[in-house]
């Protein structure tokens, strides 16, 4: 295949939520709103357990939109949330979150990604108080931290602290490996941990740069589930956002680089202490489509000839697992074979997935193996659908922020099994056996071994 298609998918327009333009319906038990500045927000009640509640801050901006001089500060800026505000002085957040009963790391948070940035407070109860003031909180957070110079160079410590705990052999063949697979891409200069050189010195003012370029009301999803009146909920979201305002220029989506034209190529990385692991890779251009009832009906299909592979993969000695396609942060789509190899058998690895992936796409899967695999998949997605009611808040949540970050419409479990049933009636080998030829298109084969030692 050729030089990808441009590499971020489009965006919608700001205040839009993808149901407005496409055929999936969303889940009826979620409120979905959006205010005149742009912020979107996603309202559900769940009773369960009774007077908890999660809120969640996704800022849709992480290390990718960093300039060459700002590597690491979309993740320092994330610090700086806990470090003074207009609101709240330096070191008062952690001591009110406290007095609402919220523990640090286990109910407050923060983490910063590629492409994202995202605030978490789990509540212990959801009286008016805790409700309000957490609203306030993540309110400063998005629109008034102060990001003094002397607030900066107190937690800098820290931030070189995470850097220099993160730096472990695993981490560093993460780091090789993604390189390899997405070779001269932008994720490969922007790691969310940063520059040391940059931590070491970046001035308050590049930091707020970032944070005026980037936190800004058409970016933002917030995200309220728990036992609470959804109309109360919307009403102190509205109050507590509507006033936002957006100052200076907008900072841009990058262009995070195609996807390089690529043939059979091979790369071994050795750190000492690391499992020996062999992957066997296919890399393409990101699908840009908008969600839609087709496209997921495509996407159960070829897992279901991935789960095939799984099956086939796990009767053989070497411990195996195929990866569904898997979109790489909007830069590319990967299909993976992964093998846990014991060290010096990674030619018999090699040999035995190469086999297996062949064999499937030559010779395609079997009606009694792709019935077996919806039967499963069916149980799964039933399972599912007796357990609704009693999601936890926060998983609903991350629920609903990891599908609005792939502008997917956020469905419930009664909807997937139902887009489920549709796709696989009268669905028969075949069309899985094309879906798995497709899926194994791309540039590669491309094949990373991680060892322990040095391989010949």
């Amino acid at each position: 295949p050729s030089v990808s298609e441009p590499s971020r998918a489009p965006t919608l327009a700001p205040g839009r939520w993808p149901q407005a333009l496409v055929d999936v319906a969303p889940d009826p038990d979620i409120r979905f709103g959006a205010l005149p500045n742009g912020l979107r927000y996603a309202i559900r009640r769940q009773t369960i357990p009774e007077g908890q509640a999660a809120l969640r801050l996704r800022i849709d901006a992480g290390s990718l939109m960093e300039r060459d001089d700002q590597k690491g500060l979309a993740h320092f800026l994330e610090h700086m949330a806990f470090n003074g505000s207009e609101a709240v002085p330096e070191g008062e957040m952690i001591k009110i979150l406290e007095r609402l009963g919220l523990a640090f790391g286990a109910d407050t948070n923060a983490s910063t990604g590629f492409d994202e940035t995202i605030y978490k407070l789990d509540l212990p109860r959801t009286d008016e108080e805790t409700v309000s003031t957490s609203l306030m909180l993540l309110r400063e957070t998005a629109m008034n931290l102060l990001i003094a110079q002397d607030a900066v160079d107190r937690e800098r410590g820290i931030v070189l602290s995470e850097e220099r705990a993160r730096d472990t052999p695993p981490y560093r063949i993460y780091k090789t490996r993604l390189a390899f697979l997405l070779k001269d891409q932008r994720l490969n200069e922007r790691y969310p941990i940063g520059d040391v050189e940059i931590l070491r010195s970046a001035p308050a003012s590049a930091i707020r740069d970032f944070y005026q370029a980037y936190y800004r009301p058409e970016r933002p999803l917030l995200v309220a589930v728990g036992d609470f009146d959804v109309d109360a909920m919307e009403a102190q979201i509205i109050e507590a956002f509507s006033g936002w305002t957006a100052e200076g220029g907008a900072g841009d989506d990058p262009d995070l680089g195609p996807v390089a034209p690529r043939g059979l190529e091979a790369r071994v990385a050795v750190e000492p202490g690391v499992q020996a692991a062999l992957q066997m890779a296919w890399v393409r251009g990101p699908d840009q489509r908008l969600d839609s009832a087709a496209r997921r009906r495509g996407e159960v299909i070829e897992q279901l000839g991935f789960s095939v592979l799984n099956r086939r993969l796990s009767a053989l000695a070497q411990a195996t697992m195929m990866q569904k396609s898997v979109a790489v942060v909007g830069a590319a789509e990967t299909t993976s074979i992964l093998a846990n190899a014991q060290e010096g058998r990674w030619r018999e690895a090699l040999s035995a997935i190469e086999a297996e992936q062949r064999r499937l796409v030559e010779h395609g899967v079997r009606q009694d193996e792709l019935d077996r695999e919806i039967a499963e998949y069916r149980a799964r997605l039933e399972a599912n659908v007796a357990g609704a009611a009693t999601r936890r808040p926060s998983s609903l949540a991350q629920q609903i922020l990891g599908a609005t970050a792939e502008d997917q419409v956020v469905t419930s479990p009664a909807q997937d099994l139902a887009l489920f049933e549709a796709a696989v009636e009268g669905l028969d080998a075949s069309a899985v056996s094309a879906a798995l030829v497709e899926a194994f298109q791309g540039e590669g084969p491309l094949i990373f071994l991680a060892s322990p030692s040095p391989v010949e």
